[in-house]
């Protein structure tokens, strides 16, 4: 028996992925559970973000998506093409889970959640023509789980990073995510000699640690797991997300030594924004802590990189915060990847912004670069609220910039935390100025001036 599985693209909207080259870790992992449960079934991996995927040209006995909410569109026209063809199809993933009667309609089956304890009943269903329309079952125990595999694209795309996770869950319950509602809120963890030994394993040197949260579900916890990778594994480098709230824990100076040490060179944390009033609206204050700028600080003195997730364009902020998040980052030099505020189906977010939601766009829209609704700031417009992210990104990410940042992070972490630093931020910075010069008809000291308007200034 034959599968593919297939990593869709990001993009159809002209900002196709160009950032860093990581393995699409949910296809690797997969693939992993197919040869450990099922090791005559032959496995092929496609990742049509860079690769044109043509469903014609497919053989397998199945092929399986993973689906988040701006790729639906595409997933859904090529699972129809391939069912045309006499091909089985079976989507998974959160987008599927969330909306389920939507999927359905474009599949021979779906995943509902977790996969691990019914992988092996899908695969042998396929294999005897009983393939069920809908699986789903309780959330696995995280032990004795496959390694991922590396060696089944069918393309050699030179991936520089891979991926590993050792815990699944988040506590927190920001409005605008709904990874707690697929993973769950109760913490589930590795064992940590499982995860140690998947990376020592690795042929890959980088890593991206896929956990929600790398350091803020057990501190205990995670700096045993950090010494226990200190001790096994050498010259091999990560980067994840992290909150900040945990940098105020009295353990915390442990913590980040340990981390570093284990190889964790960049954290990307939940400052989601510079408005008061929106961080209530994402209920996102708790995993701030009382000190978030000390708090970077800290991290960045124990010689790990930080970069600040954050949202602009919601419905309680004006174009004034545009300003104050490019502000804030070169007043303490430090990086920021923002995003357009996104209302994904299945969150509190949703909800509440479902009645400003512009009508006629479809779910591929749902791609952080897109206003999607309403604003009751009559300058927060589409348009401006578009035009200035673009401004925000190309501004953030000049060479000068990043550069100055480079050399922010304490010498502790050298030389990897600096070379982590520039391999995240540089791509990033490239992918944004093409996206910004393929806009011919913007103008940035125009868009300038309408974020001082909208500042007051002048």
């Amino acid at each position: 028996m034959r599968v593919v599985l297939v990593s869709p693209p990001f993009g159809e909207h002209g900002q196709k992925s160009k950032g860093l080259p990581i393995a699409p870790p949910v296809l690797e992992y997969l693939a992993g559970l197919t040869q450990k449960i099922r090791p005559g079934v032959e496995v092929e991996l496609i990742d049509a973000n860079l690769e044109e995927f043509q469903p014609d040209a497919i053989e397998a006995d199945l092929v399986g998506f993973t689906v988040l909410t701006p790729q639906a569109p595409w997933v859904y026209r090529m699972s129809d093409a391939l069912r045309k063809c006499g091909i089985k199809t079976i989507l998974g993933g959160i987008h599927t889970t969330i909306l389920p009667d939507e999927a359905k309609e474009h599949a021979d089956s779906i995943v509902l959640g977790e996969v691990e304890n019914f992988w092996g009943d899908v695969l042998d269903d396929v294999q005897s023509g009983n393939l069920k329309p809908v699986y789903s079952g309780e959330r696995p125990i995280l032990e004795g789980l496959p390694y991922p595999v590396t060696d089944l694209w069918k393309h050699n795309h030179n991936y520089l990073f891979g991926s590993f996770f050792s815990a699944r869950g988040c506590p927190f319950k920001c409005a605008f995510c709904s990874v707690y509602k697929f993973f769950g809120q109760r913490i589930r963890f590795r064992p940590i000699e499982e995860v140690v030994n998947e990376v020592a394993s690795s042929p890959r040197r980088l890593f991206w640690g896929i956990d929600d949260n790398v350091w803020g579900t057990k501190v205990s916890r995670n700096i045993e797991l950090y010494k226990e990778m200190a001790k096994n594994i050498k010259f091999k480098y990560w980067f994840g997300s992290a909150d900040l709230v945990t940098v105020e824990h009295p353990r915390a100076d442990e913590l980040l030594t340990w981390a570093r040490r284990a190889g964790l060179r960049a954290v990307l944390v939940g400052w989601e924004s510079e408005n008061f009033e929106a961080l209530k609206e994402y209920r996102a204050l708790s995993k701030q802590g009382k000190r978030r700028v000390d708090s970077i600080k800290k991290i960045r003195d124990h010689g790990i990189e930080v970069m600040l997730f954050v949202m602009v364009g919601g419905r309680k902020e004006s174009l004034e915060d545009y300003l104050r998040i490019l502000e804030l980052c070169d007043k303490y030099d430090v990086a920021a990847h923002p995003t357009m505020v996104t209302p994904f189906p299945g969150t509190e977010l949703y909800k509440e912004y479902q009645p400003y939601l512009f009508p006629g766009y479809d779910w591929d829209y749902f791609d952080g670069n897109q206003a999607l609704f309403e604003h009751p700031d009559p300058l927060m417009t589409k348009e401006n609220r578009e035009k200035a992210l673009l401004w925000l990104r190309a501004e953030l990410f000049t060479l000068p910039r990043i550069l100055k940042r480079i050399f922010k992070v304490s010498w502790v972490g050298f030389p990897a935390s600096h070379f982590m630093s520039w391999m995240i931020q540089y791509p990033q910075g490239r992918a944004f100025r093409e996206v910004l010069e393929a806009g011919k008809d913007l103008d940035l000291k125009e868009i300038k001036n309408l974020l001082l308007e909208g500042k007051g200034g002048g």
